[in-house]
């Protein structure tokens, strides 16, 4: 068995070694896993504004945002005439975006115009035009008066105006 393995080893490499095309693939090959290591284990992991929670354990911006949402919503809807207890969830699509100050220089070329678009720094640090706050993708409120329907109705425009929330988005349970 030995010597059949060696056999066929001793004639892959005599292929490898005859053919130009062969190692050529191989090499493309080699450089390709290369490549995929790198960006897949070598790589350090981009730092993420949005992580839940950061290495001080600290809340992300936009967690801090959801909280700060559901303890207001929570006061406002403590406030409605018959509904009692009440426990807000506030779930977010997506974290905050970030929108910097750009300038674009175009170069001329023989080949046509060339564009390059940079982010502006002062000071080393980029300049931040606008900050767009997450979206809300949905609201689970809780509440002990909700099983009566006109506290529930109550409840929802109360959401909707507060926080432009479409209905479909916005859920209401008694609480027991």
């Amino acid at each position: 068995m030995k010597d059949k393995f060696s056999q066929k080893l001793e004639k892959l490499l005599n292929v490898i070694k005859s053919n130009r095309k062969v190692q050529i693939g191989l090499a493309i090959l080699f450089a390709l896993i290369l490549v995929i290591c790198y960006f897949a284990f070598l790589r350090t992991p981009s730092s993420n504004n949005d992580s839940s929670v950061t290495q001080s354990g600290e809340l992300s911006a936009s967690e801090q945002y959801a909280s700060s949402l559901e303890n207001k919503l929570e006061s406002l809807l403590s406030t409605v005439k018959g509904a009692g207890n009440v426990t807000v969830v506030v779930t977010l699509e997506s974290g905050f975006e970030y929108v910097y100050a750009t300038e674009e220089t175009i170069r001329e070329t023989s080949s046509g115009s060339q564009t390059t678009t940079s982010i502006i720094l002062v000071d080393g640090q980029p300049v931040l035009t606008q900050e767009v706050y997450p979206k809300i993708k949905g609201v689970l409120v809780s509440a002990s008066g909700a099983d009566d329907f006109s506290v529930k109705v109550d409840l929802i425009t109360a959401i909707q105006t507060a926080i432009d929330v479409p209905n479909e988005n916005i859920t209401i349970l008694t609480r027991s």
